[in-house]
Protein backbone atom coordinates (compact mmCIF):
# COMPACT_ATOMS: atom_id res chain seq x y z
CA UNK A 1 0.00 0.00 0.00
CA UNK A 2 1.37 3.52 -0.96
CA UNK A 3 0.98 6.59 1.45
CA UNK A 4 -0.53 8.77 -1.41
CA UNK A 5 -3.27 6.10 -1.65
CA UNK A 6 -4.17 5.61 1.98
CA UNK A 7 -4.33 9.57 2.50
CA UNK A 8 -7.00 9.54 -0.11
CA UNK A 9 -9.14 6.86 0.81
CA UNK A 10 -8.95 8.34 4.41
CA UNK A 11 -9.63 11.49 2.56
CA UNK A 12 -12.44 10.03 0.91
CA UNK A 13 -13.80 8.91 4.08
CA UNK A 14 -13.69 12.03 5.34
CA UNK A 15 -15.63 13.68 2.62
CA UNK A 16 -18.35 11.03 2.51
CA UNK A 17 -18.24 11.79 6.31
CA UNK A 18 -19.16 15.27 6.01
CA UNK A 19 -21.30 14.75 3.40
CA UNK A 20 -23.84 12.50 5.48
CA UNK A 21 -23.71 14.57 8.61
CA UNK A 22 -24.55 17.56 6.24
CA UNK A 23 -27.43 15.60 5.07
CA UNK A 24 -28.69 15.03 8.76
CA UNK A 25 -27.78 11.41 9.46
CA UNK A 26 -27.14 10.17 12.59
CA UNK A 27 -23.68 9.62 13.74
CA UNK A 28 -23.14 5.49 14.29
CA UNK A 29 -24.40 5.73 10.75
CA UNK A 30 -21.95 8.51 9.42
CA UNK A 31 -19.42 6.50 11.59
CA UNK A 32 -20.14 3.23 9.87
CA UNK A 33 -20.59 4.25 5.99
CA UNK A 34 -17.16 6.19 6.52
CA UNK A 35 -15.61 3.21 7.49
CA UNK A 36 -16.84 1.44 5.10
CA UNK A 37 -15.41 3.87 2.22
CA UNK A 38 -11.81 3.84 3.99
CA UNK A 39 -12.10 -0.34 3.99
CA UNK A 40 -12.75 -0.26 0.20
CA UNK A 41 -10.65 2.44 -0.11
CA UNK A 42 -7.49 0.12 1.09
CA UNK A 43 -9.04 -3.10 0.20
CA UNK A 44 -8.79 -1.74 -3.56
CA UNK A 45 -4.63 -0.77 -3.32
CA UNK A 46 -4.31 -4.90 -2.49
CA UNK A 47 -2.68 -6.03 -5.69
CA UNK A 48 -3.32 -9.66 -6.28
CA UNK A 49 -0.90 -12.00 -8.11
CA UNK A 50 -1.50 -13.27 -11.55
CA UNK A 51 0.30 -16.65 -10.60
CA UNK A 52 -1.49 -18.70 -7.85
CA UNK A 53 1.69 -20.03 -6.31
CA UNK A 54 3.66 -16.64 -5.75
CA UNK A 55 2.44 -16.25 -2.38
CA UNK A 56 2.71 -19.49 -1.30
CA UNK A 57 5.24 -20.43 1.57
CA UNK A 58 8.99 -21.24 0.21
CA UNK A 59 9.64 -25.18 0.96
CA UNK A 60 12.85 -25.95 0.84
CA UNK A 61 13.85 -28.69 -0.28
CA UNK A 62 16.92 -31.09 0.18
CA UNK A 63 19.28 -30.74 -2.68
CA UNK A 64 19.21 -34.62 -4.47
CA UNK A 65 15.29 -34.98 -3.67
CA UNK A 66 14.97 -31.26 -5.76
CA UNK A 67 13.01 -31.59 -9.03
CA UNK A 68 16.11 -31.82 -12.21
CA UNK A 69 16.00 -31.17 -16.07
CA UNK A 70 16.76 -35.00 -16.48
CA UNK A 71 13.87 -35.62 -14.03
CA UNK A 72 11.38 -33.34 -15.65
CA UNK A 73 12.43 -34.74 -19.00
CA UNK A 74 11.66 -38.39 -17.74
CA UNK A 75 8.65 -37.23 -17.21
CA UNK A 76 7.83 -36.09 -20.57
CA UNK A 77 7.86 -40.09 -21.81
CA UNK A 78 4.31 -41.19 -21.70
CA UNK A 79 4.96 -44.99 -21.21
CA UNK A 80 1.38 -45.72 -21.82
CA UNK A 81 1.11 -44.17 -24.78
CA UNK A 82 4.39 -44.13 -26.37
CA UNK A 83 4.52 -40.78 -26.71
CA UNK A 84 7.43 -38.42 -26.14
CA UNK A 85 6.82 -34.70 -24.55
CA UNK A 86 7.99 -32.00 -25.86
CA UNK A 87 10.80 -30.84 -23.43
CA UNK A 88 12.61 -34.05 -24.28
CA UNK A 89 11.77 -33.28 -27.76
CA UNK A 90 13.29 -30.51 -28.20
CA UNK A 91 16.25 -31.06 -26.03
CA UNK A 92 17.04 -34.01 -28.06
CA UNK A 93 16.50 -32.29 -31.33
CA UNK A 94 18.49 -29.43 -31.03
CA UNK A 95 21.63 -31.26 -29.42
CA UNK A 96 21.03 -33.68 -32.46
CA UNK A 97 20.84 -30.16 -34.92
CA UNK A 98 23.63 -29.03 -33.00
CA UNK A 99 25.60 -32.11 -34.23
CA UNK A 100 24.61 -31.94 -37.55
CA UNK A 101 25.49 -28.24 -38.30
CA UNK A 102 28.99 -29.72 -37.08
CA UNK A 103 29.19 -31.95 -39.82
CA UNK A 104 28.31 -29.46 -42.08
CA UNK A 105 24.46 -30.57 -42.55
CA UNK A 106 21.78 -28.12 -41.61
CA UNK A 107 18.65 -30.16 -41.48
CA UNK A 108 16.39 -27.41 -42.49
CA UNK A 109 18.25 -27.40 -45.85
CA UNK A 110 16.01 -29.58 -48.92
CA UNK A 111 19.67 -29.60 -50.37
CA UNK A 112 21.19 -31.87 -47.74
CA UNK A 113 18.13 -34.00 -47.46
CA UNK A 114 20.38 -36.90 -48.90
CA UNK A 115 23.27 -36.20 -46.62
CA UNK A 116 20.75 -36.12 -43.30
CA UNK A 117 19.30 -39.26 -44.83
CA UNK A 118 22.93 -41.15 -44.82
CA UNK A 119 23.64 -39.95 -40.93
CA UNK A 120 20.78 -39.81 -39.22
CA UNK A 121 18.53 -42.25 -41.20
CA UNK A 122 15.12 -41.63 -43.02
CA UNK A 123 13.15 -39.77 -41.77
CA UNK A 124 14.09 -39.10 -38.18
CA UNK A 125 14.30 -35.37 -38.51
CA UNK A 126 10.50 -35.07 -39.50
CA UNK A 127 9.14 -37.35 -36.88
CA UNK A 128 11.23 -35.36 -34.44
CA UNK A 129 9.92 -32.00 -35.77
CA UNK A 130 6.42 -33.48 -36.06
CA UNK A 131 3.22 -33.24 -34.24
CA UNK A 132 3.98 -36.67 -32.28
CA UNK A 133 7.47 -38.17 -32.04
CA UNK A 134 7.56 -41.56 -30.03
CA UNK A 135 9.85 -42.48 -27.98
CA UNK A 136 11.73 -44.88 -30.47
CA UNK A 137 12.03 -41.85 -32.39
CA UNK A 138 13.93 -40.62 -29.07
CA UNK A 139 15.87 -43.37 -29.40
CA UNK A 140 16.89 -43.25 -33.09
CA UNK A 141 17.92 -39.61 -32.42
CA UNK A 142 20.16 -40.80 -29.05
CA UNK A 143 21.81 -43.03 -31.40
CA UNK A 144 22.26 -40.95 -34.31
CA UNK A 145 23.58 -38.20 -31.34
CA UNK A 146 25.89 -41.12 -30.55
CA UNK A 147 26.86 -41.77 -33.94
CA UNK A 148 27.70 -38.24 -34.78
CA UNK A 149 29.74 -37.06 -31.48
CA UNK A 150 33.35 -36.85 -32.23
CA UNK A 151 34.62 -37.23 -28.59
CA UNK A 152 33.18 -40.74 -28.12
CA UNK A 153 35.49 -43.28 -27.35
CA UNK A 154 36.53 -45.24 -30.69
CA UNK A 155 36.04 -43.77 -34.78
CA UNK A 156 32.65 -42.43 -34.99
CA UNK A 157 30.75 -44.16 -37.21
CA UNK A 158 29.08 -42.58 -40.49
CA UNK A 159 27.66 -45.33 -41.76
CA UNK A 160 24.34 -45.65 -42.82
CA UNK A 161 22.10 -45.54 -40.16
CA UNK A 162 21.06 -49.40 -39.23
CA UNK A 163 17.38 -49.86 -38.67
CA UNK A 164 18.32 -51.71 -34.89
CA UNK A 165 18.01 -49.75 -32.13
CA UNK A 166 19.82 -48.71 -29.29
CA UNK A 167 22.69 -50.88 -30.24
CA UNK A 168 25.48 -48.76 -28.26
CA UNK A 169 23.32 -47.91 -25.39
CA UNK A 170 20.86 -49.59 -23.13
CA UNK A 171 16.65 -48.94 -24.33
CA UNK A 172 15.14 -46.47 -22.21
CA UNK A 173 12.23 -48.85 -21.69
CA UNK A 174 12.03 -52.57 -21.69
CA UNK A 175 11.39 -54.25 -24.71
CA UNK A 176 8.11 -55.74 -23.86
CA UNK A 177 6.68 -52.10 -22.85
CA UNK A 178 7.20 -50.94 -26.86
Amino acid sequence: MSAPRTLLSIGAAVVAALALLGFGFAWPFVIGWSLLVCAVGLLGQLVMPLEPGVDAPRIEAERHRRPTEISRMAWALNTRTGIAGQQITRRVSAILRHRLLRRGVDPEDPEDSAHLTALIGPELWDRLTGPAPTIVDIERALDAVDRLNPESPGAPSLAPHAPTIGQGRPSLFRRSRR
